[in-house]
This record gives C-alpha cells, structure tokens and sequence, in this order.
C-alpha cells in the first residue's frame, strides 16, 4: 500500500526565482491509509485546518496544522456518511468557530445534508441540523461561509422540486446558520441550476457571493455569481456559451480580498476544454476577460486561492497520459506569470478528486486524493513570499 504523503513547496515568487519555479518537498501525514475526500480551510495565522473521512472508522474528521506539526484528531462526525469525491464533506473556519458539512443517506432514495458548528475549535460540535425538508430527494454541494457575527451563510443544491429522478428542476437554497446552531433565512436564490456541480462563496463589500453553474432552458451551463438572498438576480462570470445536455460535475471556486475577488472554472464550450480565470475589482459587480490557465488538455477540478499581492494561485487537473496531473499556475489579471507545473498525479481524474487548496498568511495549502483504491490524502504546502 503507498504511504500517506504530505508535500510542502515554498513559492518564492517572480522576484526570486524563474517564472516557472514552484518547488516543493514532501512530508508525511499521519493519519492512517483509509482515508479520502480531503478539504482545506486557512486558520489566518498561518496554518490550516484539515478535514477528511476515514473509511475503516466510518468517520468525519479534522486535523489542525501549523506548518511544523499537526494536531489531535478530532471526530466531527460517524456512522453513515454519504462519501462522494465530487460532493465532500468540507469545513468553514473563524478563529475558534468552525462549521461543517456532510451527507447522510435519508431512507432507500434520498440523502440529506448535515451542518454542525463548533465554538471550540473543533473539540466539540453542536447536534447536527439539515436545512432543507425530510423526504426522498436529493440534496448535497454545500457552501459555507462564516460571518463576523459568528453565523454562517450557507448555500446548497435542493432537489424538492424534482418530482421523480430525472424531472423537475434542481435549485440553489441558501440559509444562515446561527450561533446556536438553528436555520434561518431561508432564501430561493435560482431556480434552475446545473444539477451537480460544486458551489463555493467568498466575502465582499456588497456582502457574501455564491458562484454556480446555471442552467438556461435551452441547457446553456455557464458560471454566474449572485448575492445569496431571496430575489437576487445572478450575473455572468463570462458568457461562454456551454450548451450541454447534461451535468459536467465541474463547478467553479471564488476567493476575495475586498474589492478584488477571482473566479476559476472549467468549460468546453465550443468543443474546447479551458481553464479560465477571470478578476473583478469592484467586488464581483462586474469581471474582466477571462485568462485561460490550462496546459491543453484539461480535465477541470479547479481551485484557486488569492494572493495578497491580487495575483492568484489556480489549481487544476490534467488529463495526462498515462498518468492525470495536478498543476499549478500563478495568473494576474493581465495573463499568467509562469508555465504551468505538475505538483501531483494520479492514475486518473478520478482518483485524484478534486483538488482543494486555502492560503493563510504566507502558505498555500493544497490537498487531493491519493490513488483508486487506496484512498490517500496528499497535501503540499506552500510558503509565499509577496511581490512587489
């Protein structure tokens, strides 16, 4: 059986080394073999927090580290969890307040999603809540952003609305989670939405933001980005025109720093797989043209974190032979800054997952699963030095 492997590269930046440097050095990770579905959320000093599923134990878990060593494990959760490399169980994290989601299966043809908050860092959490009604539907590729009032806005794909598989129209809900751990505000935000692909929400000036991919009545599934508030209109990231008869479980990942805010997303509109990167500077009102990453033959599964100098770090997955790649790019506004670079590989896209990265302070944190069947968690770390 492989053995578990943490990495850690430093990113010096442009000013230090050549454009295409990203170099990395691996560490161990010590948390067993059964392990799968990794999800990285930055503590903002710093350091990290990580939350996995162990598939022998049967449970949802979360590990802290800061850099040099990792902390106890804590169990967020066990029993029957729904685990699925596309719709992860993942974490939320402010200070000592941390949200989570996942999964359970609601009778023979149903799941439901289940949160839980944490106001100790994670030692303890709160009975877990489901936002969404109890019947045979599904529901699942949950967002979660933490507020400075210690609630969480929280988002979702809902399938009430789907009267037998196949039928019906997939949503996108939204509620707040509050500090006791109960649901409110519950808003409709799109009614018709791609039926799985992932969600994800950063903060702005103009409050929290959700990008998805929609899903027009004539099966055009391009990225929009909305206000997570009931009657809020959604507005193109770009117009790529993606006419697809069916869901590419690809969706798209958002990062802020005030104003400035960057989305990432895979498309094949036109026949032509892409990477795309598009920036706004006016806290997502409006994005600029999109810069397109990829090393050619892309197989989408991206991230992306902002950088504190508003350049970007993109992650994304290539559909190499014989092996699928995890590569990694930094790109601005104006274009990439360096060539594409391998940081990882699998046997497959599959295998792989999807690849999630945070950024806290100077480190760059990414995690993907490790290979088919052995269910690894492999993470590199990054320490970024900031560009003038």
């Amino acid at each position: 059986m492989k053995s578990l492997i943490l990495c850690t590269f430093l990113l010096l930046g442009v000013s230090t080394l050549p454009p295409s440097s990203m170099p990395f050095a691996p560490i161990p990770f010590p948390f067993g073999h059964t392990t799968s579905t990794p999800y990285v959320a930055a503590d903002g000093n710093g350091g990290f927090a990580l939350s996995w599923v162990d598939r022998t134990a049967t449970t949802f878990n979360l590990a802290r580290y800061d850099g040099t060593k990792w902390s106890k494990v804590d169990v967020i959760a066990r029993g029957d969890l729904q685990d699925n490399k596309a719709d992860y169980p993942s974490i939320a994290v402010s200070g000592r307040t941390l949200f989570a989601q996942w999964r359970e299966r609601a009778g023979d043809d149903g799941q439901r999603i289940r949160l839980a908050r944490s106001s100790d860092g994670g030692a303890t959490w709160s009975a877990p809540v489901t936002p969404h009604p109890a019947m045979a539907r599904e529901f699942g590729f949950v967002s979660m952003l933490p507020l400075a009032d210690g609630t969480a806005r929280i988002v979702w794909l809902d399938g009430r609305a789907n009267a037998h598989e196949g039928s019906g129209e997939t949503q996108l809900r939204a509620a707040t989670m509050t500090s006791s751990g109960t649901m409110t505000g519950q808003a409709l935000i799109d009614r018709r939405v791609c039926d799985c692909c992932q969600t994800a929400m950063a903060m702005s000036p103009r409050g929290p933001l959700v990008v998805y991919r929609d899903r027009s009545a004539s099966e055009v599934r391009d990225i929009v980005v909305a206000v997570p508030q009931a009657g809020a209109d959604n507005a193109p990231v770009h117009a790529d025109g993606w006419l697809i008869k069916g869901c590419p479980v690809n969706g798209p990942r958002i990062d802020s720093r005030g104003k400035h805010v960057a989305v990432a997303w895979f498309t094949a509109a036109n026949g032509t797989p892409a990477v795309n990167v598009a920036f706004s500077r006016n806290g997502g009102g409006t994005f600029g043209a999109p810069v397109r990453v990829d090393a050619g033959h892309p197989a989408g599964r991206v991230d992306l974190a902002l950088l504190d100098d508003d350049s970007a770090i993109v992650t994304w997955v290539e559909a190499a032979s014989p092996a699928a790649l995890i590569m990694a790019r930094y790109v601005r506004d104006g274009g990439p800054i360096n060539p594409p670079q391998t940081i990882g590989s699998g046997t497959s896209a599959s295998s792989i997952g999807f690849p999630r990265i945070a950024h806290s302070k100077d480190n760059v944190l990414a995690a993907w699963n490790g290979g088919d069947g052995v269910n690894l968690v492999m993470i590199k770390i990054s320490n970024t030095v900031k560009r003038p």
